[in-house]
């Protein structure tokens, strides 16, 4: 018995640490379980991370495509209003952004309406026809926005390449070719494998119908395409954002994938699991091999040990995957603020426009009719204070504009000018703001309200290097320089710029400047030395950006302790776009008893503006909405010139100019707006198509509407005067 008492005691025991050891074992196994569900959710999340990377390169690249085609559809357009030289201007400006442009851009071209190739960037190309390529008949058959084809070999070039095609359309919306940008697809592939993916990562990028257009795999062929049953085709079909799993050959595969919504491709980044997952392979056989050799209860030790040390391992990913997120929610709440303040700004300025238009338009009046000398003084220093606040409106609206640039002559002297005043309230009695132009400075091309912006920006980041020095001197000063044909005369810092003249800004500060690190990055998007609260890294980016698509560039030069200077290269103005401004502002008469239609809901911007074109001798007719105009054209009939007012009750001013044109074609229009983002650029892009037609920004007197009509009107207002 007492033997026996000690072999049940013995089993008793054995049994307990048999349960203890079986019990920690499955808990380790289930724990072993879980941090491997959360380490393939980590590297799903690294490879979503990358594919965000990628989509976001190609949108950069999609924008410079978009702009080789915009100057593509300009050249199309200047040949058609006879235009030659303009047209050859703009085919050695495509010439050369097909130099510079990324992803390898091979060549830009035009297909006519019948399908032969027009025109090509490409030297000693010759017409052939392209009737049959489906980047021809899917645009022609009324494809929306950009077609994307499958990696072909190109008639034209010989090369492999995809082609990125849109639609061009004559005024009347009539199909009027294609314009086509040819990219390498071996040249997209090298940018996927210049991200550098870590070992077992792949990057494409495909079209939604599976055929793959860059592999980041260096031995990758153009072409191929998924089968219908893939499984990233498969979920493609359920949502265009996403994540799933593909079994291959060489194993599983935990694939991202994001749709780009500018144009029909997909970016596809994916992870051997195997690899992904291989830090924890040791955990498992680990267990076992304790199991075996140490008995259950070392098992047991060994076990928890293994889930200490992978739990230490678990936290710290988790950590760092949950302060990136806070990042990255930092950032999108921060975005959200600055478009709506974007939009709040707006909103403010296209109200408060209306007031001014009112202001300035009652001062003119009064400027005009009076001939008290003590009342024109004052009417004009109302004129002057409402001039004053439309510019403070134009600089809000500057952050408000969305779209695209919209190229113009700027006369950088009044610019800079108007900026000092901005800048001296903005950056504080710290900063000291200079100007140093030289006599007689052409204009130059650019978006003024984008450049407005940049050149703000830029006086915001002096003002941050110099304050910590406690004071110093901002100057912005402009030249003109010449780059000539030939490489070895090229102006010092404008190796990337074509040959030909430009406008050269130049923002230096006395702060206390970069070091070589930070000055290579400082271009990057979403590099910062400031705090998180006070900068996004978005400013010189946005700068540089800017500088490329309107066909310039940018410089930054640096050194600790000796301030900074940005150089900005923008293309001078044409003759032919300065002349244009000219006479727009040349006072040019219009013909008296000249039958004006004038829409604008604001009865005392409607009564003044109507008033002060009276007294020009034009016979105005003054309605208070769309419906009333259109009434009035039905019953008399015809009208030289329509102002209108963009945003109105009911219909808005381009929707009525639409409808007018119905009965009157080409009906010359002026329109008055406030804020330009009311309006789709596809319906600006219409109206002048379809005829004469301007935007005047609010507040505008009297004589800015005659010029702008004379500007408008053109040709045959320039051959009566003289």
């Amino acid at each position: 018995m007492p033997g026996l008492s000690r072999r049940v005691l013995w089993a008793a025991a054995l049994v307990f640490w048999s349960l203890a050891a079986l019990a920690v074992g499955h808990v380790a196994l289930r724990h072993v379980h879980h941090v491997e569900a959360e380490a393939r959710a980590s590297a799903l999340d690294r490879a979503e991370t990358a594919a965000r990377a990628v989509e976001q390169m190609l949108l950069r690249g999609l924008e410079a495509i978009e702009g080789l085609q915009d100057l593509a559809e300009a050249r199309q357009r200047s040949l058609a209003q006879g235009r030659a030289e303009g047209a050859a201007a703009l085919e050695e400006q495509i010439r050369f952004a097909v130099r510079q442009a990324r992803f390898g851009v091979r060549q830009v071209a035009v297909i006519d309406a019948q399908g032969l190739l027009a025109w090509s960037s490409l030297p000693g190309w010759r017409p052939l026809s392209l009737a049959d390529r489906d980047h021809f008949r899917l645009p022609r058959d009324g494809a929306p926005g950009l077609y994307v084809s499958a990696p072909l070999v190109g008639r034209a070039s010989g090369w492999w390449s995809v082609q990125v095609a849109r639609r061009l359309q004559d005024g009347q919306g009539a199909f009027e070719g294609v314009a086509v940008v040819s990219l390498d697809p071996l040249a997209l592939a090298g940018a996927l494998s210049q991200l550098h993916p870590g070992v077992g990562q792949r990057i494409r990028v495909l079209r939604p119908d599976g055929i793959v257009l860059a592999d980041s795999r260096p031995d990758a062929e153009p072409g191929g395409q998924l089968p219908p049953a893939d499984p990233l085709r498969q979920a493609l079909a359920r949502t265009p954002d996403g994540r799933t799993e593909r079994q291959e050959a060489e194993g599983l595969r935990l694939i991202a994938y994001q749709t780009l919504d500018a144009a029909p491709m997909v970016v596809e980044s994916s992870l051997d699991a195997a690899q992904a997952l291989a830090p924890l392979g040791f955990v498992a056989p680990s267990i076992g091999a304790a199991a075996a050799a140490m008995g259950l209860l070392l098992l047991a030790a060994i076990a928890l040990a293994l889930l200490w040390l992978e739990r230490l391992r678990t936290q710290a990913a988790l950590s760092e995957a949950r302060r990136e997120r806070e990042t990255a929610l930092e950032r999108l709440a921060h975005a959200q603020r600055m478009e709506s303040l974007g939009r709040l700004a707006g909103g403010i300025a296209h109200d408060f426009n209306n007031v001014l238009q009112a202001a300035l338009g009652g001062a003119k009046l009064i400027e005009r009719r009076s001939t008290e000398p003590p009342i024109r003084r004052l009417a004009a220093m109302v004129v002057q204070a409402a001039e004053r606040g439309a510019s403070v409106t134009q600089r809000l609206l500057a952050y408000a504009r969305r779209g695209q640039l919209r190229a113009e002559p700027v006369p950088l002297g009044p610019l800079l000018e108007g900026l000092r005043e901005v800048l001296g309230h903005t950056l504080g009695g710290m900063v000291e703001v200079r100007i140093e132009l030289p006599p007689n400075l052409p204009a130059a091309l650019a978006d003024r309200g984008q450049l407005e912006a940049v050149l703000i920006n830029l006086g915001i980041n002096a003002r941050d290097a110099i304050r910590p020095l406690g004071g110093g001197v901002l100057v912005m000063g402009a030249a003109l320089d010449s780059v000539p044909p030939l490489p070895a005369g090229l102006t010092p810092g404008s190796e990337t710029l074509a040959p030909g003249r430009y406008l050269r800004l130049d923002i230096t500060d006395t702060g206390q400047g970069m070091d070589a690190a930070t000055l290579a990055r400082a271009t990057e998007p979403f590099f910062t030395t400031k705090p998180k609260e006070e900068g996004t890294g978005l400013g010189l980016a946005m700068a540089l950006g800017f500088a490329v698509q309107s066909g310039g560039a940018l410089r930054i030069e640096s050194q600790p302790g000796q301030g900074t200077r940005v150089s900005l290269w923008l293309p001078e103005a044409p003759a032919e776009a300065a002349a244009l401004s000219d006479t727009a502002q040349s006072g040019l008469a219009l013909p008296r008893g000249m039958r004006v239609l004038l829409v604008d809901d604001e009865p005392m911007v409607r009564r003044l503006l109507a008033d002060a074109l009276r007294e020009r001798g034009l016979s105005v007719t003054a309605v208070e909405s769309a419906a009333a105009a259109l009434a009035e054209q039905a019953r008399d009939g015809f009208f030289d010139l329509l102002v209108t007012d963009l945003a109105m009750p009911g219909l808005d001013g381009l929707e009525l100019l639409r409808r007018l044109r119905k009965r009157q074609a080409r009906l010359p229009a002026l329109l008055l707006t406030g804020h330009l983002a009311e309006a789709s650029p596809e319906a600006l892009r219409q109206a002048r198509a379809e005829g004469p037609f301007a935007l005047l920004h609010k507040p505008v007197g009297p004589e800015q509407v005659l010029a702008g009509a004379a500007g408008l009107l053109g040709g045959a207002l320039l051959r009566e005067h003289h």
